[in-house]
């Protein structure tokens, strides 16, 4: 949109706003960031879908979109970012304690004292009777044990 509306046909209490505006193809292409041939696309394509704005045929061939149909297609159309928590996902060592309680405690134990995976491994088996890989210990390391000794090293 290269200029404000200019009503000077109308009495300043008229009440004609911003909102009663009509806006090319181009300025809505602009307003959206958009190739101007998109917006041709959505117009042959609104008929059978709810693409793009509602658009006004101004004697036959001219087309224009009023600013406020533009609006609520914005509205209706835009989805809010949520608030992005810190992403929390259970470890396979995790999931296997809420079946077998202690054996999180006993990983945890193991690897601070830097008893090898394979180790790890085989004593788990050996006691639970589950199956876990060196990956799988690895990613627990990486994700719970080594950060917590971290915390540990720079408060103590």
């Amino acid at each position: 949109m290269k200029r404000k509306p200019n009503f000077p046909n109308f009495p300043p209490g008229a009440g004609i706003t911003e909102e009663d505006c009509l806006l090319t193809s181009r300025d809505v292409a602009r307003l959206f960031a958009l190739n101007p041939g998109t917006v041709k696309a959505w117009r042959s394509r609104n008929k059978r879908r709810d693409t793009g704005p509602e658009f006004i045929r101004v004697g036959g061939l001219r087309v224009r979109y009023s600013f406020r149909a533009v609006r609520e297609y914005l509205a209706q159309h835009t989805t809010a970012r949520r608030p992005t928590a810190p992403f929390y996902r259970r470890t396979k060592i995790e999931e296997l304690d809420a079946k077998h309680p202690g054996l999180r405690k006993f990983v945890e134990e193991r690897q601070r004292r830097r008893v090898s995976n394979r180790v790890i491994a085989a004593e788990v088996l050996e006691r639970w009777g589950e199956t876990v890989s060196g990956q799988v210990l690895h990613n627990f390391y990486a994700l719970r044990v080594w950060p917590k000794e971290l915390r540990e090293e720079r408060e103590g």
